[in-house]
């Protein structure tokens, strides 16, 4: 099985379009991320399982509407660590894609044999 895992707000922050979109709504631009990831996901083929971390508390929470299912919130404001931990949780049992420019999340792949893309190679 093939796990991609994505720091939302990096993701968000390192390409234009994305930036220029939460600018007028952090919703709208998250949803645009999911939207991209979606993509990257069906042009690639083999990734089973997708997640989008962002830091913070889940907008969705009461929310009428439910919440995207690959979109993870970290609660505690500590997103990098939710994707180590999810990292930790795939790697040796799956094959790991981790979609980041943060340095602290690069190299904790890294120590778990996980595959790095930077942000802008989701537009590829």
């Amino acid at each position: 099985m093939k796990v991609l895992i994505v720091d939302g707000y990096n993701v968000m922050n390192r390409i234009r379009y994305l930036l220029d979109i939460s600018d007028e709504s952090l919703k709208d631009a998250r949803v645009a991320v999911s939207d991209l990831v979606k993509e990257y996901k069906r042009r690639d083929g083999g990734i089973s399982e997708v997640y989008v971390v962002f830091d913070g508390k889940s907008q969705y929470r009461g929310a009428a509407i439910p919440r995207p299912r690959e979109h993870i919130f970290s609660d505690t404001g500590k997103g990098d660590q939710k994707i180590v931990e999810l990292i930790r949780k795939f790697s040796g049992k799956h094959t790991v894609t981790v979609v980041s420019d943060d340095n602290y999340v690069r190299n904790s792949a890294r120590a778990h044999r996980a595959s790095l893309l930077r942000p802008s190679q989701l537009l590829r």
